[in-house]
């Protein structure tokens, strides 16, 4: 929900490239950091911004809710592993109706099953596992 406890708000999680190497870069912090700091670390790593810049891609982040910021300060809300769980949540609920069977059907190229079962799931899953192993 918002944060004036309205409406559930539609949260993407989906990450821009500039917004990934800010994160990166949050990620590797295990204190809150100053936005002009981060800004600095930015520019070592080569992306030359301004601060609005910056600043454009916190408010985004914020808005996606991954990152707190806090009078003058930044620090990543979710850490990768959270993250990622939450892309992966919603790959499966906007493109495989929420079904992990659906998911693994296209990823071993199949069709979505009709009635899937735990035996057809764990089915799939061998067959992922051979597949990675070049078997």
């Amino acid at each position: 929900y918002d944060k004036k406890g309205g409406k559930k708000m539609n949260i993407r999680y989906t990450l821009a490239d500039a917004e990934r190497d800010v994160m990166e870069v949050l990620w590797e912090q295990t204190e809150p950091t100053l936005t002009r700091d981060l800004l600095d670390m930015m520019i070592d790593r080569g992306r030359i911004w301004k601060r609005q810049t910056l600043n454009t891609l916190l408010a985004r982040l914020e808005q996606k809710d991954v990152v707190i910021r806090k009078r003058g300060y930044v620090q990543a809300k979710v850490d990768r592993e959270e993250l990622l769980q939450k892309q992966t949540q919603k790959i499966l609920s906007d493109f495989y109706e929420g079904k992990l069977t659906n998911f693994c059907a296209a990823l071993i190229g199949r069709h979505k099953l009709k009635n899937p079962n735990e035996t057809d799931l764990m089915s799939m899953v061998d067959e992922l596992q051979i597949r990675e192993k070049g078997l």
